[in-house]
């Protein structure tokens, strides 16, 4: 059942929940493990059914094991100033503070728990342009919020949270990705064969393995053959079977991969490497659904769903006659899939890093060194694996789990990580988080006994140097896109912008500006008051930079993560 935390001034709204959402759980203040709905309390004005103000969230997600799956935030607060933020109000009108409350506790929760939902109960009369453009905030809109309207709303928000990580697979929200997700529901389910192009590790055999064939409904085997590693002088034998005697070293009769594959899905990796020949018996066999081994006569069924794969550009070959057209043709070139490279996943690299590093530290590669950094540094409570995290910023107490790891990459670690170009894609991705847990680790068991707590958390800081060595750059890269050189003088600030064609001169100063403001946000760490002083001068507030850079899909959560 879904968890949601409820932030209001006022219990109106979570009283509704209770009576009308029974569907969803509800992280309350006082840490009991009944619902509100069947306590004693709940009729004599209890006042920890949910949060009133910021501080009451933070301790109540300070406190709580794991992170709900969602929150509920309210737009205007009526509270004493001294319960609002910012604590540093400025120049800032109380009754202004008050009514746009929720947006400051949704920066703070966007800082502090950048992976965490939100459903923010804003008015009609708002104006669209302040709230802030974060696929993980969603709005319900309505002068006066009802059940049915917050409950669509939630199980909308839930759901497209959901679907960004699905099994061993991470879509991230990237419009690459979006259209490759959607071309792979349809294509799973038909028999006409699948051609995925895509460079080196970006994951095509990950795609045909954990997407294409369990969604195909077959009933038959997964038989993967990577062509690239098969010698040209067995090629035949591998894909079509041989019969004993057939050539020399064949002692036994031998199924080739179609025929292995019956009834299931066969997965060729590095299709360009076949030679015309082989090109032209596959073509056949793909046409009659038959194979007859080499040295036989009889022909058998060999009917797989066929998923070919490819770093090369096919219809390039097909014109450099290296590749037959009717070959081409058959493998349904008009909807083959496109899996992008990592660099063109930017907007998704903080979470894929997150994923990757997760994924790592549950390998059963890695399983020996947690078990032993346990066995000397035991968490204080129990060790659930699943609760593991991974925060960019400083190391801190308060953010550490007390039942898993939290592993800390820093802020220009993040930034360095962004600038890769990520030649080796997913791959490199996976063996440099591996990497980089493998010498955390092995540093920590290494170190000379310390006095410490019997039982402390887990907690591991990849360096900046690590990052380094794992990348192999001897120092950190620039900031992707723009250059930025360092500011001697007032105004004497210089940036290099790559400029593209665009279909109007908007489109082309849009994106000046953006390359402009992510080189100083690189330049000044992403610090956003430091950005406003040096654009707008002293005094400079950081919202009309937030602001700005929200407009120009400059989102703070896929440049740096969580703050430190």
């Amino acid at each position: 059942m879904p968890r949601l935390l409820v932030i209001d001034d006022r219990d109106q709204t979570i009283e509704m929940c209770h009576r009308h959402l029974p569907q969803f759980d509800y992280v309350t203040r006082c840490g009991r493990a009944h619902p509100c709905q069947v306590c004693e309390e709940r009729d004599k004005g209890c006042a920890l059914k949910c949060a009133h103000d910021y501080q009451e969230a933070a301790q109540t997600l300070s406190r709580e094991g794991s992170l709900p799956d969602l929150v509920v935030l309210d737009l205007h607060f009526a509270l004493p100033a001294e319960r609002l933020l910012p604590e540093d109000k400025g120049d800032l009108k109380l009754e202004q503070v008050r009514r746009k409350q929720g947006l400051f506790i949704l920066e703070r929760l966007r800082r502090d728990y950048p992976t965490l939902p939100v459903v923010m109960l804003t008015t009609t009369e708002g104006d669209p342009a302040t709230l802030p453009q974060d696929p993980l905030v969603h709005f319900c809109e309505n002068e006066v919020v009802d059940s049915r309207t917050l409950a669509a709303e939630i199980s909308r928000a839930l759901t497209l949270h959901h679907e960004g990580q699905e099994g061993p697979v991470f879509w991230g929200r990237s419009p690459a990705m979006a259209e490759l997700r959607r071309q792979l529901a349809v294509l799973a389910r038909s028999p006409l064969p699948v051609l995925i192009e895509g460079e080196t590790g970006t994951g095509k055999s990950f795609v045909a393995e954990h997407v294409l064939h369990p969604r195909s409904g077959a009933k038959g085997p997964l038989v993967v053959t990577d062509l690239s590693t098969v010698p040209d002088t067995l090629m035949p034998a591998h894909l079509f079977g041989s019969r004993r005697g057939s050539y020399t070293g064949s002692t036994d009769d031998h199924a080739g991969v179609f025929e292995q594959a019956h009834g299931g899905t066969l997965f060729l990796d590095e299709i360009a490497n076949l030679d015309l020949e082989l090109q032209r018996q596959l073509l056949l066999v793909l046409e009659r659904g038959t194979v007859t081994r080499l040295g036989d006569s009889r022909a058998r069924p060999a009917a797989p769903k066929l998923v070919a794969a490819t770093n090369l550009d096919l219809e390039n070959l097909v014109r450099e006659g290296r590749f037959r057209q009717d070959l081409y043709m058959r493998l349904n070139p008009a909807t083959r899939l496109k899996v992008p490279p990592l660099r063109e996943r930017r907007a998704d690299l903080s979470d894929l890093l997150r994923f990757a590093f997760l994924e790592a530290l549950r390998s059963e590669a890695l399983r020996p060194l947690v078990r032993a950094y346990l066995a000397r540094f035991p968490t204080p409570d129990d060790f659930v694996e699943e609760n593991s995290d991974i925060a960019f910023g400083k190391p801190q107490a308060r953010a550490a789990r007390r039942d898993a790891f939290s592993v800390f990459l820093s802020q220009s670690a993040l930034a360095r990580l962004q600038a890769h170009s990520w030649p080796g894609n997913h791959r490199e991705l996976k063996l440099l988080a591996t990497n980089a847990l493998v010498f955390s680790l092995v540093q920590q068991l290494d170190a000379p006994e310390k006095a410490r707590p019997e039982r402390a958390p887990a907690v591991l800081a990849v360096s900046d140097h690590l990052i380094d060595q794992v990348l192999g750059k001897p120092g950190a890269p620039q900031p992707p896109g723009p250059v930025i050189s360092g500011k001697s003088a007032p105004g004497d600030r210089r940036v290099e912008i790559s400029l593209k064609p665009a279909p109007s001169f908007a489109e082309i100063s849009a994106d000046v500006e953006r390359q402009y403001l992510m080189a100083l946000f690189h330049a000044h760490a992403g610090d956003l008051d430091s950005m406003a002083v040096e654009l707008f001068g002293p005094g400079a507030n950081r919202r009309k930079v937030h602001l700005r850079m929200n407009q120009l899909g400059l989102r703070l959560r896929n440049l740096r993560g969580a703050p430190a």
